[in-house]
C-alpha cells in the first residue's frame, strides 16, 4: 500500500512538473536600425537564456552588414528590414505612393537581400507609424510588421492561439527615452505569460547602462528581463518563430 501511494506521490509531482514547465505566452525583443557590433556582441547573452531576437537592419545593405546579419541568423535570430532611408511609410504614400515608397525603400533592400543569399519575412515601420493601407503594402513581402504602441501609448497583447498568419504587431520601446521601468517592464512580461499572449519590446543598440543613448537597451536591463521571462516559462522567439508556435499550438 505504501509502495503505490509513493509511486502515485511520484507520478504526481512529476504531472505538477511538467505543468509548471509548460511555456506561457512569448515575449520577443526588437532591435531597430544597424550596430553590428554590439548586436553580435549580445549574442552570448541570448544563448545563456536560450533566447532569440530580432533585428531590424536600415540602410543599404552591404556586404560588411549582410555578414552580420547571416551571423545573427546563424545563431537562431530573426532579421529584418527597416527601410533604406527610414522614411516614415504613413506620410509619404499619402504625399507620393505605395509604389514610390515600395521602389525607393524596400525593394533595394530585398534585391540586395536576395543577392546575399537572405531570406527576410519582418519589417520594422520606421518611426513605429502604421496604418492598415501600409500594411496592405507590405504584407506581400513580409509576414511580420512592427510598430509602435500607436497614439493611445497602451502596452499591446496578441493571444498566442489566434495570432495571425500575417500581422501588424505592436510594441513597447525600452530605453530612457521612453521613460521606461524596470518593473513595470517585468509586469507586461507575468501579464503574456498569464495570458498565453505575445508582448513586443523595441530597442535600438545594446550596450552597458551609461554608454549608450536614450533609445538603446541597458544590457544590464536586457539580461534582468531575459531571467525573469525563463523564470515564468515564457518563451522568448524571433519574429520568425511565431507561425510556428500558433500552428503547433505550443
Amino acid at each position: 500500500m505504501m509502495k503505490g501511494l509513493l509511486i502515485m506521490g511520484a507520478c504526481l509531482c512529476g504531472s505538477f512538473a511538467a505543468a509548471a514547465a509548460e511555456p506561457r505566452g512569448a515575449v520577443c525583443f526588437t532591435f531597430d536600425d544597424y550596430h553590428g557590433t554590439e548586436w553580435l556582441e549580445a549574442v552570448p547573452l541570448f544563448r545563456k537564456y536560450g533566447a532569440h531576437a530580432t533585428f531590424f537592419v536600415v540602410g543599404e545593405i552591404t556586404p560588411e552588414k549582410a555578414g552580420v546579419m547571416k551571423k545573427l541568423q546563424a545563431a537562431g535570430h530573426t532579421v529584418g528590414l527597416h527601410s533604406l532611408h527610414h522614411c516614415d511609410a504613413v506620410p509619404f504614400i499619402h504625399e507620393h505612393s505605395e509604389e514610390e515608397y515600395l521602389r525607393r525603400e524596400i525593394v533595394p533592400q530585398l534585391d540586395a537581400c536576395a543577392r546575399y543569399g537572405l531570406t527576410i519575412r519582418s519589417f520594422a515601420y520606421p518611426n513605429n507609424r502604421r496604418d492598415e493601407a501600409a500594411d496592405r503594402m507590405l504584407f506581400p513581402y513580409f509576414d511580420h510588421l512592427r510598430a509602435g504602441r500607436g497614439p493611445e501609448k497602451k502596452t499591446l497583447y496578441y493571444p498566442l492561439a489566434t495570432l495571425p498568419e500575417k500581422c501588424p504587431l505592436g510594441g513597447t520601446g525600452i530605453g530612457s527615452y521612453y521613460n521606461s521601468e524596470l518593473a513595470v517592464l517585468k509586469e507586461e512580461i507575468a501579464h503574456a505569460a498569464e495570458t498565453d499572449s505575445v508582448l513586443v519590446f523595441f530597442s535600438h543598440n545594446i550596450g552597458p547602462a551609461g554608454r549608450i543613448g536614450r533609445i538603446d537597451m541597458p544590457a544590464e536591463w536586457l539580461e534582468e528581463l531575459l531571467a525573469y521571462a525563463r523564470s515564468l516559462n515564457v518563451r522568448l522567439v524571433g519574429f520568425e518563430e511565431l507561425n510556428g508556435l500558433r500552428s503547433r499550438g505550443k
